[in-house]
């Protein structure tokens, strides 16, 4: 059984790219293809065990999807409903439970992905929050991913795919 930490991956997920940008607790990778992909990890968590994934298409009909991923070594996230909190309240209109795939291997990593569009409520979360935290019904959080430098990777992305999209809130 190999467990990998959250720290390889991430590295891993963005290596390779002469366009590899870092602002605050995220990273950003743009490649030529023009796709983007942020991974926003916990603030000052070294062992962090989750992480969040943004990806951006050129495309400007395409969603954006928004990749949670934990390392769930107990196997006990899996299938469990889990809801959405921002600054630890929930994001107004974004109600669904969101539900965590098996692991590829026993003490992998569960994973829940959202496409949404531009507009939506989580995309403003990003803009005017400090956390995003991913709740199980018994209050136990399974990742609480920090949003400090999630503005300005999110322009950064819009930069290098030729959008001049301005936050809706407050930089961060």
């Amino acid at each position: 059984m190999r467990r990998l930490s959250i720290a390889f991956l991430t590295t891993a997920l963005l290596a390779g790219s002469a366009t590899a940008e870092t602002f605050k607790d995220w990273q950003v990778n743009c490649d030529a293809s023009r796709q983007c992909r942020a991974i926003g990890l916990a603030a000052g968590d070294p062992d962090a065990r989750g992480y969040l994934g943004i990806h951006r298409s050129f495309e400007t009909s395409a969603p954006v999807e928004l990749r949670f991923a934990v390392a769930d070594p107990t196997g006990g996230l899996a299938g469990r409903p889990h809801v959405l909190l921002a600054d630890g309240k929930p994001i107004a209109s974004l109600a669904r439970p969101i539900i965590f795939s098996e692991p590829e291997e026993d003490g992998g990593l569960v994973e829940a992905t959202l496409a949404v569009d531009e507009t939506s409520n989580l995309l403003q979360a990003l803009r005017q929050h400090h956390s995003l935290q991913l709740q199980a019904a018994d209050g136990s959080l399974a990742v609480n991913v920090s949003l400090a430098g999630a503005t300005a990777a999110w322009l950064y992305m819009e930069e290098r795919l030729g959008r001049n999209a301005l936050p809706a809130g407050p930089a961060t």
